[in-house]
């Protein structure tokens, strides 16, 4: 009986420590509500270029270092949540990793590739740049 209650609170402490740590996952930043919908990185109604200019002429030069690794560190003051990301589009944006939710992945790359199908690579492209827009 005893083992049975040990095991059933370890169930309930497991169980509390997920819920903590899905709704401990930071918003994006441009998400209603997020810390950063005033700036003009969020504004969708302007250019995608200029966006991507605010936002770069905001970072630091050890926040662009910081957001170049596999663990990209966030970018709290900017409402910039941390991810992880795998190195090559090949394999897409990671599932794991606090503020991500959703993911790409492509592995059979040799295989790809050996299908010599150039619309199947550019459908893997636009689905990987939607995946990681």
């Amino acid at each position: 009986m005893r083992r049975r209650t040990l095991l059933l609170l370890l169930l309930a402490v497991l169980l509390a420590a997920t819920a903590a740590a899905a709704t401990a996952r930071a918003a994006f930043a441009c998400a209603p509500g997020g810390p950063a919908t005033s700036l003009p990185f969020c504004r969708r109604s302007l250019p995608l270029r200029a966006r991507a200019r605010d936002f770069v002429s905001r970072l630091t030069r050890a926040e662009k270092v910081r957001l170049l690794v596999n663990n990209a560190a966030g970018v709290p003051r900017l409402g910039v949540a941390g991810y992880e990301w795998l190195s090559g589009a090949l394999h897409g944006v990671s599932v794991r990793g606090p503020g991500v939710r959703f993911g790409g992945a492509f592995p059979q790359v040799i295989g790809t590739a050996a299908a010599l199908n150039a619309s199947l690579w550019e459908l893997i492209g636009r689905k990987e740049t939607k995946f990681q827009r």
